[in-house]
């Protein structure tokens, strides 16, 4: 008998191996075992024998028995209605197919097979972190059916879930918001895009608290701790950091299992035994008709939003209008028409004077037919006034309109008192969550303490993820969160539109549905340029689809490979002033956002600062515009959450390095803004050339929308980005504040544009030296020494270091030669007449000679070392600096 052909059990137990013969005979099996001549008659029920169906190779599957994680296994073989499982100490066991589970390897697809290679060779280029994400991927030998990065690797179609239960919000909630988390608990996949402000923490944790509500366990990930962070804090703040663990990197597995918090809050005894299907109950009835005055309270934001767009273009029209010398003053009539009428009868004197006729009689009593009225007086006036006339009437009717319909709203929502019908149904869904987790914790006489090998034993990890429902994790690390063989049922990825496909497909292998979390429209991950040639060569190599090119994020990449996939627009923006973020609304977002923060009529929070004019970048550095911002907008407002942003990182260092002992200024790159906001943002482009790295719309976009209350944006004279342009315009438009900087510097006459200037200006003075900027300098210096209190002072220029040095034994010996060399000297020495004392030493330092060659700046430094061990002041001008004459003048005051 093949005994590996056959599985016979006897009265249910196993019997396969210790059999020699087996014969069927009517009612009867005829058994004769080993190692024994006789023969056994067994009634046919008590014994079973069953033929191999199939074996299955370890490597194609995960198995799981009553829900735990089977492993070492060698061989699988299928008898249908049990398995026989082979283990590489050589034990072997039978199992009814009822208790086994079954997770299929979704390697054994060619396609997804070769895009996990295709991100494993990326992840080489990719690393930056010795390794890590490739040691990752050499290890995932194994990807489940079931995880959703299944679904990824071969675009299959996504699966729906039944909910089937009530949805709570103790967060709050929104319109868009409510469908969000909808679309979450149905799908497989979906996505969440959360334009600035919008609410995309809160709608996050809506989706946690009814997951947790249906025992789900979820992985919350993003491509930093920030966001992750921001989402534990929120949970802390409501007394709900409990159900959590933030992990991730190993700094932050030691920091959770040094710390654990072995009590629970003191909520959990306090509404424990609680009948939570009376509470939700009475949330489910409420939740609909807020959902109408959520409606109405959105249509009237977007009204209120209507007003002041029609009040500029109002003020706009009435100004060409009053310029006109045709106007008509008013026709009284048109008081009593609505919009549609105006608009009608303003398309049928249109029409008449595209066709060039004129005025008939036909015409005259078509309009008195239509409209019931006469217009015998205006039509002595041409079409074309009366056009003009009745789009004055279109203003006028129209803002009547919209503040009758505002005034109908406010009235609706203040009888239903909204906001404290919102607060009340917060208070009860969170009511109802903390019952929940009363219910579930409550019971514990004491909370479970775990070691950090809890992660990676399958065993223990169970009671882990029961007691924390909720890791938070990195996209990078979430592999190391998770034991061998265990899937969390959801993954929520914040920022999505900043990870990169590598480190995302990581986190998707580790879960069974996600939340996709980001907007297209901010910056993506940034992909460094001696990478893209790299990452370009591979993905031609491997010829997998568009959707997974390496320069596209996780987020863009789902959304191309899904096209029709589950997807939500948070609408309802909180943050920025509305004429801020309108800008943001209009040019980014097609205009869907609604915005619900509150403005003034005077307020102005947009502020333009243009630099005199000159090209005042010197690479990505641009000196011009850190002194607008030191000395023109800084003074005038209060240093209160002030946020500074550039696009690069030269300009952030210089600002950093000016304004390194001020807490209350936060400067750092538009990249690393994104998911940041201060009440006031300044933005300095540095540019005043068009770049098209400066005028990027995502760039743009987060830059502008990090500023809640105030945002001030240094450009260029004459900004030259197409981007960039349409924000001036915007700002032109609505009236806002347009400033041209008062800070100049005498060396503004180097620059082309100037030049005529120049030559005229340098004729009125003596030439000193052969180089402009000297010239330039010493027009500067004799007219502060020109002033009454410097009588006593002069300058002298070019003077021999040697001359002015008179101590060498305080210098070292580097030092010494210095002194003596033939090219050491100082550009002006400013001297007391009366004494013949060195007063100041001046240099002018050109940008591009001093600050791009170091051996110059070495030269530099140890010059100034000379004159400060000789106790002689040294002042440095810059040819990209400014007020020359001012600065001058201030330090010989703090001099003598």
């Amino acid at each position: 008998m093949d005994k590996n052909r056959y599985l016979i059990l006897i009265d249910n137990k196993d019997k396969t191996e210790d059999l020699e013969q087996l014969n069927f005979q009517s009612d009867y099996a005829n058994i004769k075992f080993i190692n024994n001549d006789t023969v056994y008659k067994y009634k046919k029920d008590r014994v079973l024998q069953l033929e191999l169906l199939e074996e299955l190779d370890p490597s194609d599957y995960i198995l799981h028995l009553d829900g735990k994680l089977l492993s070492n296994i060698i061989k699988i073989q299928s008898f249908k209605l049990y398995f026989r499982i082979f283990y590489q100490n050589g034990r072997k066991n039978i199992y009814k197919s009822s208790r086994l589970t079954f997770e299929k390897n979704c390697l054994t697809n060619k396609n997804s097979k070769n895009i996990l290679e295709y991100l494993k060779e990326l992840s080489k280029s990719v690393d930056e972190e010795n390794d890590f994400l490739f040691n990752s991927y050499d290890k995932m030998t194994f990807i489940s059916e079931k995880s959703v990065l299944s679904k990824y690797l071969n675009a299959s179609e996504i699966d729906t879930n039944e909910n089937k239960e009530s949805i709570i919000f103790p967060f709050g909630f929104n319109l868009s918001q409510e469908k969000a988390v909808q679309k979450a608990l149905l799908n497989q996949i979906s996505v969440i895009e959360g334009p600035p402000g919008t609410g995309k923490t809160q709608t996050i944790l809506n989706i946690i608290a009814n997951l947790i509500m249906r025992n789900k366990t979820i992985a919350i990930v993003s491509n930093n701790n920030a966001a992750t962070k921001n989402v534990f804090e929120k949970l802390e703040k409501y007394d709900l950091s409990f159900i959590s663990a933030f992990l991730g990197n190993k700094d932050n597995k030691e920091e959770f299992f040094s710390n654990q918090n072995t009590k629970y809050p003191e909520f959990i005894k306090d509404k424990k035994d609680i009948d939570l299907n009376n509470v939700a109950e009475t949330i489910v009835d409420e939740i609909e008709s807020l959902k109408v005055m959520l409606e109405q309270n959105n249509e009237l934001s977007k009204l209120k939003q209507l007003q002041m767009e029609l009040k500029v273009e109002k003020n706009h029209f009435l100004d060409l209008y009053e310029k006109r010398e045709d106007k008509i003053d008013s026709y009284h009539k048109f008081n009593r028409f609505d919009t549609e009428d105006i608009l009608s009868l303003w398309a049928d004197f249109e029409k008449r004077q595209k066709l060039n006729k004129k005025i008939s009689f036909s015409f005259k009593f078509k309009i008195l037919i239509k409209y019931r009225i006469l217009l015998t007086s205006l039509y002595k006036n041409s079409i074309d006034s009366i056009i003009l006339l009745l789009q004055k009437y279109f203003y006028i009717q129209k803002e009547k309109e919209i503040l009758k319909q505002i005034k109908k709203l406010e009235d609706t929502l203040k009888d239903f008192d909204f906001e404290n019908n919102m607060k009340s149904f917060s208070e009860k869904s969170m009511f109802l969550f903390k019952a929940f987790l009363s219910n579930k914790y409550g019971f514990k006489t004491q909370r479970d303490s775990f070691d950090d090998d809890v992660v990676w034993k399958s065993d223990k990890f169970d009671n882990f993820i029961e007691e924390y429902p909720v890791v938070l994790s990195t996209t990078h690390s979430l592999r190391y969160c998770i034991a061998n063989g265990k899937l969390y049922d959801y993954l929520i990825i914040d920022e999505a539109s900043q990870v990169d496909i590598v480190a995302g497909s990581l986190a998707l292998s580790c879960a069974k549905n996600v939340v996709v979390v980001g907007d297209l429209k901010q910056l993506p991950h940034v992909i460094k340029d001696e990478t893209k040639e790299i990452v370009n060569n591979i993905y031609n190599n491997y010829k997998v689809g568009n959707p997974y090119n390496y320069e596209e994020s996780l987020l863009s990449s789902i959304s191309k490979i899904y096209k029709d996939i589950p997807k939500t627009l948070l609408r309802e923006h909180y943050r920025c002033h509305p004429r801020i973020i309108e800008f943001c609304n209009k040019k980014f977002y097609n205009n869907e956002l609604i915005v619900l923060t509150k403005q003034n009529d005077e307020d102005m929070p947009l502020a333009l600062y243009k630099t005199v004019e000159g090209n005042h970048a010197r690479g990505t550095y641009n000196q011009r515009q850190i002194d607008v911002i030191e000395k023109e907008i800084l003074p005038n407002i209060d240093k209160i959450n002030i946020g500074i942003a550039s696009p690069f990182r030269k300009q952030v260092s210089k600002l950093n390095d000016l304004f390194e002992n001020d807490e209350e200024i936060v400067i750092d790159t538009v990249h690393k803004y994104q998911g940041r906001e201060k009440n006031i943002m300044i933005l300095s482009t540095v540019v005043d050339k068009e770049n098209d790295f400066v005028d990027n719309e995502n760039l743009l976009n987060v830059a502008i929308s990090r500023a809640v209350d105030k945002l001030f944006v240094v450009v260029s004279d004459r900004e030259k980005n197409k981007n960039m342009k349409d924000l001036v315009n915007y700002i032109k438009y609505n009236n806002l504040e347009i400033k041209e900087s008062k800070i100049y510097s005498i060396f503004d006459l180097l620059y082309q544009s100037y030049s005529p200037y120049l030559e005229k200006y340098l004729t009125k003075y003596k030439s000193l030296s052969k180089h402009k900027s000297e010239n330039l300098m010493n027009i500067v210096i004799e007219k502060v020494l020109s002033e009454e209190m410097f009588s006593h002072l002069t300058r002298v220029i070019h003077i021999p270091l040697n001359r002015i040095i008179r101590d060498l034994s305080i210098l070292t010996e580097r030092e010494q030669k210095f002194v003596f060399h033939p090219n050491s000297h100082i550009d002006f020495v400013i001297y007391n007449k009366i004494n013949n004392s060195t007063v100041l030493a001046i240099e002018v330092d050109g940008y591009e000679y001093h600050e791009n060659n170091p051996e110059q700046l070495e030269r530099d430094r140890v010059k100034d070392s000379i004159l400060n061990k000789s106790e002689i002041a040294i002042m440095r001008f810059k040819t990209n600096d400014s007020e020359e004459e001012k600065r001058l003048k201030k330090y010989l005051i703090n001099l003598l």
